[in-house]
Order: structure tokens, then C-alpha cells, then sequence
């Protein structure tokens, strides 16, 4: 009974090696086609980070102008002039 039982463990065996050769080649293929695209995000990654410090670095200067224009003292400058123009534009000329 043993070696009927031992018998047809490696008659399972036998049958269940090729699935399992076919399985591993399918998991190698799958951890490559994995690594190539973790490499290939990370790779995008790199190129979004480059493309975001150009793109802080591009927009700096018009940074700097919006917070001056939105400074109290400028605003409170440009409503000057428009109260000092509307208060031109109310008189009316003299004729």
C-alpha cells in the first residue's frame, strides 16, 4: 500500500511539473514586464519633477509682479486714481 501511495504521488507530480514550469515562466515574464514599468514611472516621475522645478522657476518673475500688484499700498494707489478719474469724468466741462 505504501509504495501504491508513493506511487501515485509522483504520478501527481509528474502531472501537476508542467503546469508549474508553465507558471513559473508566466511570474518571471510578469516580474520583468513589473520592473520595466516601476522603470518606466519612475523615469516619468524624474521628467515631472524636472518639467515642475522649470516650470516654478519660469513663473518666478510674474510671482513677484502679482504680489506687488496685490500689495494694500497698490491697490490703494490704483483706487486713487480711479476715484481722482471718476471725479474728473462727473465734472462737467465748462463751456
Amino acid at each position: 500500500m505504501a509504495v501504491a501511495g508513493l506511487l501515485l504521488i509522483a504520478i501527481e507530480l509528474a502531472l501537476v511539473l508542467p503546469r508549474i514550469i508553465r507558471l513559473t515562466k508566466r511570474l518571471r515574464d510578469l516580474n520583468l514586464l513589473l520592473e520595466n514599468n516601476s522603470q518606466l514611472t519612475h523615469d516619468e516621475l524624474q521628467l515631472l519633477q524636472q518639467a515642475h522645478s522649470e516650470t516654478q522657476s519660469l513663473l518666478r518673475p510674474y510671482r513677484r509682479l502679482r504680489r506687488w500688484l496685490l500689495h494694500p499700498l497698490t491697490l490703494a494707489l490704483f483706487a486713487s486714481y480711479r476715484r481722482r478719474a471718476a471725479a474728473r469724468r462727473s465734472v462737467s466741462p465748462v463751456r
